[in-house]
């Protein structure tokens, strides 16, 4: 019987509910590219098969030599354990976790009785030496960047160098059946791409820190362009979605992408961009950007205050340069969507309260201007905001279970502050419908017409800080339970 290993994409809480098609799994197919072509790699996606347990019961056989189980922080641990709860249940092949959390907290992941093995940070070349040892029977330990139980306890080596992205082959798209991905996009269907890893920011709050090491590693522009052409080719599509940490890290490079991207007739969507890299671009520049076809950039603001975003966040850049940058986008084309954060150590109500305003005046500035929601800060293991709630007390989960609760609708890090958290949640629900995003996507007509209807109320409450009562609450948990 071939040799195989069996991936299990879980479901992501809510990132995908209104949307016509899921993210594509690219940290699993990321992680096969480099697995030997003699043995098999089967995917099952939680989200893409309602019954994935006949399908993984399907895929596991007594060739299987690994099944892994990949999350991030959050809900998404939760589907992520029942899917290593029911490998367990299916055969004795070991189960191997990966992916952002299992990264940030190795030891508490090996630890745990559904865990065998845990590939810390990238895995492509840890997880490949992992899976051909597995494979031939050869012991599994000494592998760079490889937790193992070792004997009934967690054991770590030294992690693995991060890899230099053109020394990897390319993503194995054709592992999975794309056609379950490709979103439409304002009637244009898009294809998910990540051209570069990481970011050398040195912001308090985000993994990338840790994860990524702060390093930021790219594609060369000629193979980003020559790569799309291919899948667009084979794929069909005219946008291209860029999962990139921080795009604009070297200008020049992006720059070249986006006319590379022109002259094939491709548009894009860019996730990850900061104010102080599109400060960097000459007024010819930025009008490039709509003129390549640049439908849409996320940008991280994260707060309305200066306090917060200096002394907090550790942000460069005001919140004048802030205004300034996005002031620059008024009566474009391009969508752009702000991300914010409440809850952070040390802020005051009052200053939720003013990051909430930006975020509502720069609604202002035009309909092409997007709030996809005012999160609730989650703490990321590892990070300095972390180490900081540890210092001060802050009690945090020992074990998966437990971190399957940090979700960004719900305020963690408040002990004995009921009355805050409930607020902070309140806000953190009404923030969800601000905006025009319903209007971008090939959602159901149905929750689109309630979702706009809704609006204005949703606005107002939170303008003026009505935030009670909120029936709204359990008619959306409700709305949430048909949709899936």
């Amino acid at each position: 019987m071939k040799r195989n290993i069996v991936l299990v994409q879980p479901r992501i809480g809510d990132m995908d509910l209104f949307r016509d098609r899921p993210t594509p799994p690219l940290g699993l197919l990321c992680a096969a590219a480099k697995v030997s072509p003699e043995i098999e790699v089967r995917v099952v996606d939680q989200r893409t098969a309602p019954d994935w347990r006949g399908r993984l019961a399907a895929a596991v056989d007594p060739g299987t030599v690994a099944v892994g189980v990949t999350s991030l922080t959050g809900r998404m641990l939760r589907h992520a354990l029942e899917a290593a709860r029911e490998a367990r249940r299916l055969g004795d092949a070991p189960v191997v976790w990966g992916g952002v959390h299992p990264s940030l907290l190795p030891g508490q992941t090996a630890a745990h009785e559904l865990a065998d093995f845990v590939v810390e940070g990238e895995g492509e070349e840890s997880f490949a030496e992992l899976v051909g040892r597995l494979a031939s029977g050869a012991r599994a330990d000494g592998i760079p960047g490889v937790w193992s139980k070792g004997a009934g306890a967690a054991a770590a080596r030294p992690r693995a160098k991060l890899a230099e992205l053109d020394s990897l082959p390319p993503v194995r798209y054709g592992l999975v059946d794309m056609e379950d991905y490709i979103q439409t996009f304002r009637g244009q269907r898009m294809f998910f791409y990540q051209s570069s890893r990481g970011c050398p920011c040195r912001c308090a709050y985000c993994y990338n820190r840790v994860f990524n090491l702060g390093r930021w590693r790219a594609l060369p522009p000629q193979r980003v362009v020559s790569e799309l052409a291919e899948l667009r080719r084979r794929h069909d599509f005219s946008l291209v979605y860029f999962l990139d940490d921080n795009f604009f890290i070297d200008m020049p490079r992006a720059l070249k992408i986006l006319s590379g991207l022109k002259e094939l007739g491709l548009g894009s969507s860019l996730q990850g961009v900061d104010v102080e890299t599109l400060a960097r671009l000459s007024d010819a520049e930025f009008a490039f950007l709509e003129s390549a076809g640049v439908e849409r950039i996320t940008i991280g603001v994260e707060s309305g205050v200066d306090r917060v975003r200096r002394d907090v966040l550790r942000k460069e850049g005001d919140t004048r340069l802030v205004r300034e940058q996005l002031a620059r986008f008024r009566g474009t084309g391009i969508r752009v969507l702000c991300s914010f954060i409440v809850g952070l150590p040390s802020e005051t109500y009052e200053e939720m309260r003013a990051t909430v305003g930006l975020a509502m005046d720069l609604l202002l500035l035009g309909d092409n201007f997007r709030v996809p929601q005012i999160y609730n800060y989650t703490p990321y293991p590892g990070t300095e905001l972390f180490a900081r709630l540890e210092s001060e007390g802050v009690p945090f989960p020992d074990r998966l279970e437990g971190w399957g609760d940090y979700e960004w609708d719900y305020a963690q890090p408040r002990p004995g502050q009921a009355a805050l958290r409930d607020k902070l949640e309140r806000m953190c629900f009404l923030s969800k419908f601000l905006d025009r995003k319903m209007d971008d996507f090939a959602a159901g007509g149905g929750l689109r017409s309630l979702y706009n209807l809704y609006r204005p109320l949703a606005a107002a409450r939170l303008r003026h800080g009505l935030l009670r009562p909120l029936p709204e609450r359990w008619f959306y948990d409700v709305l949430k339970r048909v949709v899936r």
